[in-house]
């Protein structure tokens, strides 16, 4: 089944990737009707991120529980709860991370979230957090080659008005936006041009996501 799946575009606009709205491991790619939160959000609430992703493999979309404050623990620290009526296994995107993908945010953290209706025949619940993921980090790299299945990137510098190679090169990034086998390595040619990518640091080291233009 084809579910949603958000991805940034502008500051103020945000995409709904599928046909409904089922929770699956799979992200599908090829198609971006309007997501449109309408107006305000429904209501706000806090949440209780859980163990696990939707999404395989994990990206801006997390497990979640709504919680209540229940008063201090016995360390002194805000101390949460769930409670009847609760929303309870709900899937919540980080618009934070949605551009990069990741999925940095520990279990158990505790977020804002917010309930919001899309503009959709008849409506339905999205369910959004903005909570930037401290360890996200992205630099510049040129390609250096592709083999099997991942590439060699160069990271580099701006200096003098130029790009200059900045340490070694990283050995074993891939590119999460090739999805197909006819896209595999799309990036290592043409030779004669250098190809400078964004890399994106993740908990499992430098990926680069970069779709191939596709004609769907």
């Amino acid at each position: 089944m084809e579910r949603d799946a958000i991805g940034i575009y502008a500051p103020s606009v945000l995409r709904d990737r599928g046909e409904d709205r089922d929770v699956d491991a799979a992200r599908p790619r090829d198609r971006l009707p309007d997501l449109s939160p309408g107006g305000p959000p429904y209501r706000l609430f806090w949440a209780r991120l859980l163990a696990g992703a939707p999404g395989d493999p994990p990206d801006e979309r997390y497990n979640a529980d709504e919680v209540r404050p229940a008063g201090p623990d016995g360390d002194g620290r805000m101390a949460w709860e769930t409670f009847a009526g609760a929303l309870a296994g709900v899937v919540v995107h980080n618009v934070a991370e949605a551009d990069a993908r990741s999925h940095l945010l520990a279990e158990d953290t505790v977020v804002r979230a917010e309930a919001r209706l899309d503009r959709r025949s008849p409506p339905d619940m999205v369910y959004l957090m903005y909570v930037p993921a401290a360890e996200t980090n992205q630099r510049l790299g040129r390609i250096v080659s592709y083999a099997e299945g991942t590439y060699t990137v160069q990271l580099v510098r701006r200096e003098g008005g130029q790009f200059v190679d900045d340490g070694d090169p990283v050995a074993g990034v891939p590119n999460v936006g090739e999805l197909w086998a006819d896209e595999a390595g799309y990036l290592a040619g043409p030779s004669q041009f250098d190809r400078y990518v964004p890399l994106t640091w993740t908990a499992s080291g430098w990926i680069l996501v970069l779709h191939p233009p596709r004609m769907v």
